[in-house]
């Protein structure tokens, strides 16, 4: 599972991370949420829709257009992306994109002594999540933006990283992640890319304040190590 996320960074230094040729800078409202970024919220998001890679704003929980709201889904687990069910065959066709992040939030123990863990990569460089969106070509943009919106493919967690969550997202290299957004990759392609995640031994994990537990709580403390 990926609960919440840190977005701590500007967009142009998280697009350029990515994009070494980006061409123009983009001028993105901040929001509110950047250290502890909820589901339901607007975070940053990389994606190729319609050809050119831009970063934008994009709903955190996918609806599929036919669904009632008790089915709005914040991730999706690699084995019903595989399955190419009704869910999520139009979304690996022509709706992936990536999640920019710092790190994500897991939680472990019960309530209400629940004990939130920050984890990130070594290098504390930016990582890249995939998604699937529920965008298509023949929807109105701010249709599918609002109603659809994206979820964070998720796969079973292993090693270490399991005693935490047993679910973790599914972080992509630089590499690969250009390749999930870019709409000349075909879905068996895309699925590819989904076994070759970057592994548990490329992360750390520590326990945070658990005032960060309230998605309101947003100050830089929420990803320090207690």
């Amino acid at each position: 599972m990926c609960g919440r996320i840190s977005q701590s960074r500007e967009p142009d230094e998280y697009f350029a991370n990515i994009f070494t040729n980006m061409h123009e800078l983009f001028t993105l409202e901040r929001p509110t949420a950047t250290h502890n970024v909820p589901p339901g919220s607007k975070p940053l998001v990389i994606h190729q829709l319609t050809g050119e890679p831009v970063i934008g704003r994009w709903r955190w929980q996918y609806l599929p257009p036919w669904a009632e709201r008790r089915f709005v889904s914040p991730n999706a687990t690699i084995k019903k992306i595989l399955s190419g069910g009704n869910w999520w065959s139009g979304p690996m066709k022509h709706g992936r994109m990536i999640v920019p992040a710092d790190g994500w939030y897991e939680w472990t123990g019960e309530k209400p002594n629940k004990q939130p863990w920050y984890i990130r990569p070594h290098d504390q460089k930016p990582l890249w999540m995939a998604a699937v969106s529920g965008w298509r070509p023949d929807l109105n943009w701010k249709e599918s933006e609002m109603t659809t919106g994206f979820a964070i493919v998720t796969d079973a967690a292993a090693k270490g990283m399991v005693d935490v969550h047993d679910r973790r997202p599914i972080i992509l290299t630089a590499e690969h992640a250009r390749e999930w957004m870019d709409p000349a990759t075909t879905v068996d392609q895309a699925k590819e890319l989904l076994s070759v995640a970057r592994p548990e031994s490329a992360f750390e994990w520590y326990e945070v304040t658990k005032r960060m537990g309230n998605s309101t709580y947003q100050r830089k403390d929420s990803n320090e190590p207690l």
